[in-house]
Order: structure tokens, then sequence, then C-alpha cells
């Protein structure tokens, strides 16, 4: 019985996981875009580092403080549970037409940028070689949950728009979006109220978070998993 159960929770894992490499496949021109905005937005950081230099400064201040003290294995805890709660922040909140979730990666993709040009002014070029092992698994898992949150904002917007008005034009639709991202406060009551009332938005919506929580529990949790691990033992090496 024991056996069988391990069977069962095996495949389980190994079935879900597949389908969220399946979904994850199918959501990559979203990931493409936060991965766009982040890639720009860190280049502005690196180039342009004035840009709320002071405000970047606390942020890393506070980040210095919360961690003091801490030995390995509690700073990796630390950076695992910070890292989860701030990815699935980033993808849950695209339910506000996925406006946190685009601010999240600029506000990310900005202070690493800024953190990139001071470790630079202070030990060189080739410090950015040392700092990449720090993100290779961290960043894909944010640019992930990022890429999900503006999908649900996405596709909520444009579900109920092709609820209302199948005919309307790709381009008049993107220009309503855009219109309604400028008035968000109220297009986003519409949006979720049409939502709310009618089943079939109901049932796209419901489908959507779904897909979205599976693809953070199956890819993005265990990559943020490694990250921290990685962080520790850098940690630990470094010390």
């Amino acid at each position: 019985m024991k056996k069988r159960n391990q069977e069962q929770k095996h495949n389980f894992i190994y079935r879900n996981f597949k389908t969220a490499l399946i979904d994850l496949k199918k959501e990559r021109g979203y990931v493409g875009i936060a991965s766009i905005i982040f890639i720009g937005v860190a280049i502005l950081g690196f180039f342009m580092p004035m840009f709320f230099e002071d405000k970047v400064r606390e942020l890393i201040q506070e980040l210095i403080l919360k961690t003091m003290g801490l030995s390995p294995l509690e700073l990796t805890q630390f950076i695992i549970a910070n890292n989860m709660t701030s990815s699935f922040i980033a993808m849950i909140m695209g339910i506000f037409l996925m406006i946190p979730s685009i601010a999240i990666i600029v506000i990310n993709g900005y202070v690493i940028g800024v953190v990139a040009n001071k470790s630079v002014e202070v030990a060189g070029i080739t410090i950015l070689w040392r700092l990449l092992p720090h993100g290779i698994f961290e960043i894909p898992a944010i640019l992930i949950s990022v890429g999900l949150g503006i999908k649900i904002g996405f596709n909520i917007m444009h579900n109920c728009i092709r609820k209302y008005n199948k005919k309307m034009h790709p381009l008049a639709e993107s220009v309503l979006i855009v219109l309604s991202l400028v008035i968000f406060p109220f297009a986003f009551f519409f949006y979720i109220f049409a939502t709310l009332i009618d089943k079939q938005l109901r049932k796209n919506f419901s489908k959507n978070l779904i897909d979205a929580l599976r693809i953070f529990v199956f890819i993005v949790i265990p990559l943020l998993i490694i990250a921290g691990i990685i962080e520790g033992i850098l940690i630990v090496l470094v010390a």
C-alpha cells in the first residue's frame, strides 16, 4: 500500500510537471514581454542610476538590516521565502489588469541595473560574471511569474471584450485595452464585474488561474529553491 501511494504521488508530480511545461511553452510570449521590459529597465538602471538612486539605496540597506546576523541556513531560508512571496505577488496581482505585475518587474529591473552599476564602479566589469550565478535561476522564475501575471490581466480584458463584441478588429481591441489601462480603476471594476456575472468568463478566468498556479508550483518554486540554495552556498564560500 505504501509503495502504491508513493507511485501515485510520483505520477501526480510528474503529470503536473509535464503539464506545467506544456502550459509554460504556450505562455512564452507573455514571459518574453516580461523579459523585454526587465532587460530594458535594467539597462536604464545601469547607465542612468541617478533616477530613484536614494530609494534603491534605502531598499538595499533595509534588506541588509533584515538579514544581518542570520546564519547561512537562515539566510537561505529567508532568500527562498522572500523570492517566493515576491514571485507569487507578481503573478496573482495580474488580476488587477496586469499593471502591478509590470510595476514589479520594472522595479526589480531598475534595482538590479543600479546594483550592477555600483558593483562595476567598485570592482570592475568582471564583477558581473561573479554576480551571474546569483540570478541564473532566480531571474527566470521572476520573469515567468510576471509573464503569468501579464497573461492573467490581459486575458481578463480580452475575454470580456470578445464576449460582448466578437467581431472587433484586433487593432481596435488593442486600443481599447490600452485605454482600459489609462482609466484603470474604472476599467478594473467593469472587467471584474463582467467576469463575475458571466459563467463562461468565470470559467475562462478559473482555468487561466489554475494553469498559472500549476506553473508556479511545479516550475517557479523549484527554480527559486535552487536559486536560494546556490545563494546560500556562495555566501558560505565568500564568507
